[in-house]
């Protein structure tokens, strides 16, 4: 029989504690569904302009940047940094999905850990939860921040594993 439970950071206050340890539960729960992944399936997109696992994961990258760098800290995110390039190149919403650099999956998921770790060692940094941060009209605490990087990464996360199998019986088809 298995035991579940989220491992908290002793450095972070319960509240984001709590939040990080469910982003990185939700990053392994995702992961460990994603197998079996085709170089080829990175950068495939079930329709043209459609989304990909590789720019699903430059766009989680960007994002968790994009709202803990920029919005909450106020640090600007490199312009050549290679998830924020190919993020300010698409738009999920028409949609337009560029095709992203063929890489190995491991280059996506160590991009992608990299700067997840950067954005809690920022949260470690900031601690206060309650503090408020402005876009545009809106303001929003430092908590739904966070909790908005793990609704994100989930959501991502299950369209991650879908594209995957997609690609695999897209892949069975033509054979």
């Amino acid at each position: 029989m298995a035991h579940y439970d989220l491992e908290l950071d002793k450095e972070l206050p319960i509240d984001l504690g709590v939040l990080v340890a469910t982003w990185k539960d939700g990053s392994r729960e995702w992961r460990t569904s994603f197998d079996d992944v085709a170089p080829e399936a990175l950068t495939w997109s079930p329709y043209p302009n459609g989304p990909n696992i590789g720019g699903a994961i430059l766009h989680m990258a960007s994002c968790d940047q994009y709202w803990i760098m920029q919005i909450a800290e106020g640090i600007e995110v490199p312009a050549d940094d290679r998830a924020w390039a190919y993020d300010c190149t698409m738009d999920q919403y028409v949609p337009h999905w560029p095709t992203p650099p063929a890489r190995p999956l491991e280059w996506y998921l160590d991009l992608l850990d990299s700067t997840r770790d950067r954005m809690v060692d920022l949260i470690k940094a900031h601690l206060d939860s309650n503090s408020i941060h402005p876009r545009g009209q809106n303001t929003m605490t430092y908590r739904w921040i966070i909790a908005h990087a793990v609704q994100h990464d989930s959501y991502h996360g299950g369209q991650i594993v879908l594209l995957n199998e997609l690609y695999k019986k897209s892949a069975d088809r033509a054979d």
